[in-house]
């Protein structure tokens, strides 16, 4: 097997995920390579790509506001606070970046000072850079940066113009035990051992998860801890700590707008 495919099968064990091998070799004629639905990778430039929409309306006649927690989600989970939303799973994502040969790092957390306030310890991880992709009505591509689309409610700036050395990190999400359910009224409940010294059935075990599929932070803006690709400036999600600034701005597509977001390493020096 070659080295490609020993690192696609590493990457699988580790996220317990399955990965078409034979779409993982590039060739001149399509770099891009599908290893998850709608994950396309380009090993040569290091790039990774999947494919989503926008999920909230920013062009009410109302005028109504859509404040943001996250960049991208995963499908089901914050569809109404994300600029746009995914059907591939963070992990697929996470999994994919491995491919490219990126090292994950880890999320964001909080935690309080002396004087009991809350303090945010950014995210760490290999620099990214990531990019909107729109196609026009002539069908150019044109990629967009998202902290472009991300304003503040205040004064209208954006997140780019209000912290410019900002950066998308290779966070990683991290990987959790989880007791599994019972399947039916009283299983998962260990019985005595029966008489003769028969061993009784086995517990459940317990498995791991990977926390962003669940809590669909794939590309973060606020922090939670969970997030596959962290921000490095650090904002509250929790509104009892800090009041909710960051919303939709005009430059959003209509909702239903399908956007490719695709993720760079970031070349030394850029």
């Amino acid at each position: 097997m070659n080295r490609t495919g020993v690192v696609i099968l590493s990457v699988a064990g580790f996220l317990n995920v399955s990965v078409p091998l034979g779409h993982a070799e590039p060739g001149p004629e399509a770099p891009l390579r599908e290893v998850f639905p709608g994950v396309r990778v380009d090993l040569k430039e290091r790039l990774v790509e999947f494919d989503g929409v926008v999920p909230v309306n920013a062009h009410t006649k109302a005028n109504l506001k859509v404040f943001l927690e996250t960049t991208v989600c995963a499908f089901d989970s914050k569809e109404h606070e994300s600029l746009v939303v995914t059907k591939s799973k963070p992990s697929q994502v996470h999994a994919a970046l491995l491919l490219i040969g990126l090292k994950p790092g880890k999320p964001g957390a909080w935690k309080q000072d002396e004087q009991k306030k809350w303090v945010g310890i950014p995210p760490e991880g290999e620099e990214l850079d990531v990019r909107f992709v729109l196609k026009d009505a002539d069908g150019k591509e044109r990629e967009v940066d998202p902290a472009e689309w991300i304003v503040n409610i205040k004064d209208g700036r954006s997140l780019r113009a209000i912290a410019p050395d900002a950066k998308w990190v290779f966070a990683g999400s991290k990987l959790v035990s989880k007791e599994p359910p019972p399947r039916a009224p009283g299983e998962g409940v260990v019985p005595p051992a029966p008489a003769g010294g028969a061993a009784p059935p086995p517990a459940p075990q317990a498995r791991e998860h990977y926390l962003a599929d669940t809590e669909g932070t794939l590309i973060g803006l606020t922090s939670f801890g969970t997030e596959t690709i962290g921000l490095t400036a650090m904002y509250n999600p929790d509104s009892d700590k800090k009041a909710p600034e960051w919303i939709a701005g005009k430059q959003t597509p209509e909702i239903g707008a399908k956007v490719v977001v695709r993720v760079r390493a970031k070349k030394a020096g850029s």
